[in-house]
């Protein structure tokens, strides 16, 4: 994963000064749904059968993760991160400081849930308790 601010470190004297605010904004929805595209390839990739082996292994919010998982499996809804790729982006792009509290709450909110999905992959693949 880039470190937050990846985007604003890039050189962007070559755009135009009336499309540099959506450059940024495009380019760090690109990377927030790639982040949330790795987290949940993750899920893909251990298989229905072993999700349900995983449920003692796992916290509450983990063990939620893996139920709304596998109920969008069976129902073929959308599996999706709990904060919307493009309001991720729209908050990423602001300095840190002038967050509003929600804001830092729903950075927060996709931050743990894409640990929980790494933790969830991570003992999937291992077998061991994280």
């Amino acid at each position: 994963m880039k470190p937050y601010g990846s985007t604003q470190d890039t050189d962007l004297s070559s755009i135009p000064s009336e499309f540099r605010e959506n450059y940024r904004f495009l380019t760090e929805l690109i990377d927030c749904r790639d982040k949330n595209h790795s987290a949940i390839s993750g899920l893909d990739c251990l298989g229905q059968r072993k999700l349900f082996e995983l449920r003692g292994k796992l916290n509450r919010r983990q063990l939620k993760i893996i139920n709304d998982y596998i109920n969008q499996l069976q129902d073929s809804e959308m599996f999706s991160a709990p904060v919307p790729a493009e309001l991720e982006a729209s908050i990423r792009i602001k300095k840190r400081s002038s967050w509003l509290p929600w804001e830092a709450e729903a950075i927060r909110k996709i931050e743990r849930w894409r640990n929980d999905l790494s933790a969830i992959t991570t003992n999937g693949t291992s077998g061991r308790v994280r």
